[in-house]
């Protein structure tokens, strides 16, 4: 059978908005039933939606959804679980909470050929060829792009590059995996950037992004600490300003990590955890300031909370927590 389309879905909890999703994905226009296959991985859901998955699979007659279920280990778990069962010559990430227009795969497949490994429906660079991958990290992936949705990816050479997703990381592993698929491509000039409105991104107040603080919070640390290591040894194919790029975003996602435990309630902290947050994000915060330029960087509201920060890191939870109320 030749697919040429898998569409892998990570399902925690989206018993509201699952088949909505799957729905969207089955209604590709110029792709035959053959041709596209949508896999549901199930992380554990305790809310209806892993029976969801498989009344939705019963229910497609051309047999189109795979669907497997497993334990609650996150996410990236998932999308490996969904990596490994792809079938298609190209894959595509959707979010269970999120839906994809009728000519998105589409737009994405007409501007393939077999020395394409990305095609990226992105604004955060504009390019008429094709661009290398140091060429995608410095003007695309650090400038906001980081996600992994509303992109194709050439599943062999995933497969050939052993990229997957870092398990354990409930925050920042779409970052490292597409550090990681760039990477990989290095000097050759085998992505492409489209322009286009074909992902439909659903905000969600109950994703990790937005819950209240909890320790698992500090893995945005550890993702941009981890991307530096990633640039370091490609330093020379790469400009200084990618680094203060990386630097700033330590600054800024540090100051995230401690502005989350600032609005809960001083009564409520747990000391030990507060003092650790203290103690990671200064860190971090130093280990940024190193590299030239990452502080002139910052816009002027960044600045005052790193210097609010340096001078009395108790301070700034009060200050910061009762602006927040």
């Amino acid at each position: 059978m030749d697919r040429v389309l898998s569409i892998i879905i990570p399902v925690y909890e989206a018993k509201d908005t699952l088949e909505r999703c799957v729905q969207s994905c089955l209604a590709q226009k110029d792709l035959l039933e053959k041709e596209l296959e949508v896999i549901l991985v199930d992380d554990g859901s305790t809310d209806g939606s892993s029976d969801l998955c498989d009344e939705l699979a019963a229910k497609d007659q051309h047999g189109r959804i795979k669907v497997k279920h497993t334990r609650n280990f996150g996410v990236s778990h998932a999308r490996n679980i969904g990596l490994e069962m792809a079938e298609g010559d190209y894959i595509t990430f959707v979010d269970a909470d999120d839906t994809i227009a009728e000519f998105f795969a589409e737009d994405m497949l007409k501007y393939l050929d077999e020395a394409t490994v990305i095609v990226d429906e992105t604004d955060s660079y504009a390019s008429n060829s094709k661009i290398s991958g140091y060429q995608y990290i410095e003007n695309s992936i650090l400038n906001k792009n980081t996600h992994v949705w509303g992109k194709l990816f050439k599943r062999q050479t995933l497969r050939d590059g052993h990229v997957m997703f870092k398990e354990g990381l409930s925050i920042g592993e779409d970052l490292l995996f597409m550090l990681d698929i760039a990477l990989l491509q290095g000097k050759e000039r085998t992505i492409r950037l489209i322009s286009g409105n074909g992902y439909n991104y659903e905000e969600n107040e109950a994703s990790a992004m937005n819950r209240a603080f909890k320790e698992s919070y500090m893995d945005q640390l550890v993702c941009w600490k981890e991307a530096e290591d990633r640039l370091l040894p490609v330093a020379e194919h790469i400009s200084q300003y990618a680094f203060v790029s990386v630097a700033a975003s330590q600054i800024m996602t540090a100051l995230l990590v401690v502005g989350k435990l600032a609005v809960v309630p001083e009564g409520q902290r747990d000391a030990d955890i507060t003092n650790l947050v203290i103690m990671r994000v200064g860190d971090q915060i130093e280990h940024a300031l190193k590299v030239r330029g990452a502080f002139a960087g910052l816009s002027a509201g960044y600045k005052v909370k790193v210097l609010l920060f340096r001078i009395s890191p108790k301070l700034y939870l009060k200050l910061y927590g009762g602006y927040k109320k």
